[in-house]
């Protein structure tokens, strides 16, 4: 989110938005009684091993004259069809209703198709010859005139995908045909990070950090992006991303490191990722993280692959997941973002970068498209951005949060903002951003506060459901939040930026830094664990949520731990991490 506008903007630099009109990665279309229990059935095993998004037709769909709309929308949704082509596909009026449907939107919507000939040579599917015509024999028995056209159909849809390069099998092993077949599908649906809607000014870094690597080379390049939270560091990374990923079989993004990686455990999951992005398998599972290491070292060797690992917090997390030149294969590029630069002055391999802030010109127009949804200020606005900018520093995070906060906001609102922002170091972006949460209402506030502790990437409806158990408006309030770039709402997640989560917390802990019992909020184990093993609580606590990943051992709960917090609305723990006393009891009716 660093450098993007809101959502209603629009920019005039490139756009980076990985947002997809495809519901399915695949459409596999097939006969049944032909492959449906053996080559089908091993083809979408292995696609959905390989995290592809894959549609098959489910026998207990109703069956037809016509197709289903429910097939209808699957193919028209899916960005690639495969067409196994078998003996008997063209018995089936059914599968060839589906062909004409599938080169329908090859022809209008740019989907690709990729044919397998199975069993069945290329010519007896354009020509309809050998089991293809004595289906065609059979269709033209008594056809009507309707049934004729309709058969003209098949034989044109036929004729199309029978020319199309695809994969016949004709004596070769059915294994090596699928590995194919998923590596090729792999690399015609890079799976791009999500950037934002538009992107203003992160081309001139974009451009400087390619100079660093070398995408058409053998050697393996290995680069960091460093500088303070908010400028820009993750944005520029996912642009990189998504700009050669189609130039790599084997790829993966590993986002939030430093969140995730707090212990061995949240290492091990990185890891898993890693391997099941790198090896198109999503079952792989290691049993520790030196296991983790070999695994990596042995498999990306073998290969070229593009890994980006970002907000990565201290050198020793490399070590366990990209430490050196000779881990990867020729032609490997290897990215990392960090606050941290000294991350890249440890480990050597890493040629550095630092992010730089947005020139004047970009500042604006990032200020504006978010103050004033078009690229540049009103008349009368000119001045007051300017004086706001002046506080922004170039920092893409404090433009789009403050010019979110100022949109449709009078003069004099404007001003009382400046007044703020004088008394602010410029040098303090948790300050200037939390200008922007002094300007919500006190119910948004609790929503933030709460997303910020416990609901960081959770699914927006999952949050939803749990707000209004406690009697707050959630569709309006995470809408608001949405609205000030507080968060971002995409693919039915809701985001954060983790200077915007650091802000929150600071706000959580400003009063009582020592004393977590009169805090509104725990989410860390050692505070919790000190808040119930010592009786500390009080009526301030709202929510706490004991992250089970990161327990060191089981907390023993007693009803007068629980004593004062009558104001307790939100309290979630893992299966094996409290012991509770036969005389527990929660105060708080107020629990969800």
């Amino acid at each position: 989110m660093a450098s993007s506008t809101s959502s209603s903007g629009r920019s005039s630099s490139s756009s980076y938005n990985s947002n997809s009109k495809w519901r399915y990665d695949v459409f596999l279309s097939f006969r049944c009684k032909d492959t449906r229990k053996n080559f089908t059935d091993h083809l979408y095993s292995a696609l959905d091993r390989g995290n592809i998004n894959t549609f098959r037709d489910d026998e207990k769909l109703p069956r037809g004259e016509e197709i289903s709309p429910e097939l209808l929308k699957a193919i028209e949704g899916s960005r690639i069809a495969i067409i196994v082509f078998s003996k008997a596909y063209a018995d089936s009026k059914w599968c060839l209703d589906e062909l004409v449907k599938i080169m329908e939107c090859e022809k209008e919507k740019g989907q690709k198709v990729f044919p397998i000939f199975y069993g069945v040579e290329p010519s007896e599917v354009r020509n309809q010859t050998g089991s293809y015509g004595e289906a065609f024999k059979n269709h033209q028995t008594n056809a009507d005139e309707e049934k004729k056209k309709k058969i003209e159909e098949w034989k044109a849809a036929l004729r199309k995908a029978g020319k199309l390069s695809g994969f016949p099998l004709q004596n070769r092993y059915e294994s090596k045909v699928i590995e194919e077949i998923v590596g090729e599908i792999r690399r015609s649906i890079p799976k791009l990070v999500h950037v934002g809607d538009k992107i203003v000014g992160v081309d001139e870094n974009v451009k400087q950090v390619k100079l660093l690597l070398d995408a058409k080379s053998n050697e393996v390049s290995m680069v960091g992006i460093y500088g303070i939270g908010g400028i820009g560091k993750t944005t520029i990374a996912k642009v990189i991303y998504n700009d050669l990923a189609d130039q790599f079989k084997h790829h993966s993004f590993l986002e939030n490191v430093r969140e995730k990686s707090k212990d061995d455990h949240g290492l091990l999951q990185l890891q898993e990722k890693l391997l099941c992005d790198i090896l198109m398998d999503k079952t792989m599972k290691l049993s520790n993280v030196d296991e983790g290491v070999q695994m990596i070292k042995s498999k990306c060797y073998l290969g070229k692959v593009l890994i980006v690992l970002d907000d990565v917090d201290c050198p020793k997390k490399l070590r366990f997941l990209a430490d050196s030149l000779d881990w990867f294969g020729g032609g490997s590029i290897i990215i990392l973002t960090t606050r941290n630069k000294r991350c890249l002055i440890v480990n050597k391999a890493y040629s550095s970068y630092e992010a730089k802030g947005l020139a004047k010109n970009k500042a604006l127009e990032l200020f504006s498209w978010n103050a004033f949804k078009q690229h540049h200020p009103t008349d009368n606005y000119v001045d007051l951005c300017n004086r706001v900018l002046h506080h922004a520093k170039g920092l893409p995070l404090a433009l789009v949060v403050l010019g979110s906060s100022l949109f449709q906001r009078d003069e004099e609102y404007w001003e009382s903002t400046l007044d703020r922002l004088k008394t602010i170091p410029l040098d303090d972006i948790q300050k200037v951003l939390q200008i922007s949460y002094n300007g919500l209402d006190d119910r948004c506030k609790k929503v933030f506060l709460d997303i910020v502790c416990f609901f960081k990437d959770w699914g927006e409806k999952t949050v939803t459901k749990i707000l209004e158990g406690c009697r707050f408006h959630p569709k309006t309030e995470l809408k608001e939040l949405d609205d000030k770039c507080l968060i971002s709402i995409s693919d039915g997640f809701i985001r954060m930026h983790d200077s915007l989560q650091e802000m929150g917390w600071a706000i959580v802990r400003e009063k009582y830094p020592e004393n977590p019992g009169k805090w509104s909020r725990l989410w860390e184990y050692e505070d919790i664990e000190s808040v119930l093993t010592t009786n500390m609580g009080t009526e301030s606590i709202e929510g706490m949520f004991l992250n089970m990943n990161t327990a060191a051992e089981p907390i023993k709960l007693h009803v007068e731990a629980f004593k004062n917090m009558n104001r307790l609305r939100l309290l979630k723990v893992g299966p094996y991490m409290v012991r509770i006393s036969q005389d527990f009891e929660l105060p708080s009716r107020e629990l969800t």
